[in-house]
């Protein structure tokens, strides 16, 4: 298994996700979509789905342009729906997106599994930074999008947050073994044990 993260847009972390026969999958493309498929090009991946951790713009700006040019199937939490068609126009023109032109083709809930060539992903629902805001786990990487950084969480003051939630979301992250290496959707990777240890937000809920 090999992880390739591209930031995209400045600030977003994109994940190319692929294992020795080069089939794999993305998680959140959230800019740059020619960056995104040069790197699947050059690299000569066969994608087989797109992973979207929530429904933000600054984590599907490059979303229409790299799922056409792929002719692969969206997978997104059936809770994220209304968030991810209610875009704000100039905040995906700042992402040099476009708005979602198609709905997601699969609409997940807690605990699904999603079976890939690449290996199995599981879905864990994890809502507060948005409303149908999940974590992927594969094999032992947890994709954690906006629900848990580094030393922190994500924001909750935008429509559709939850303070209540996400720490209810953090309890249950908290619960998962302290090795899992941890990929969030901004800033740095880290693992279980060190944000139970560092972060001043999970640090609440153990």
């Amino acid at each position: 298994m090999t992880i390739d993260a591209l930031l995209v847009g400045g600030t977003t972390n994109c994940y190319l996700v692929y294992d020795d026969a080069k089939n794999g999958f993305i998680v959140d493309p959230g800019a740059e979509p020619e960056k995104i498929l040069d790197r699947v090009k050059r690299l000569e991946l066969s994608i087989e789905g797109i992973l979207l951790t929530h429904g933000h713009f600054d984590h599907i700006s490059a979303l229409n342009k790299v799922r056409d040019d792929l002719g692969v199937k969206v997978y997104m939490h059936k809770d994220e729906l209304e968030n991810f068609l209610n875009q704000s126009p100039q905040f995906i023109a700042m992402m040099g997106g476009e708005q979602p032109d198609k709905n997601p083709d699969v609409l997940l809930k807690d605990g699904d599994v999603i079976h890939f060539k690449a290996g199995d992903v599981k879905v864990i629902f994890t809502p507060g930074h948005t409303p149908g805001g999940v974590c992927y786990l594969y094999g032992n990487i947890l994709f954690s999008g906006d629900t848990l950084f580094q030393g922190s969480m994500g924001r909750t003051d935008f429509p559709g947050g939850d303070e209540t939630a996400i720490m209810e979301s953090l309890a249950k992250l908290s619960k998962l073994d302290e090795d899992l290496k941890v990929l969030p959707g901004h800033g740095f990777p880290t693992n279980i044990g060190n944000e139970k240890r560092m972060n001043p937000f999970m640090r609440q809920v153990l």
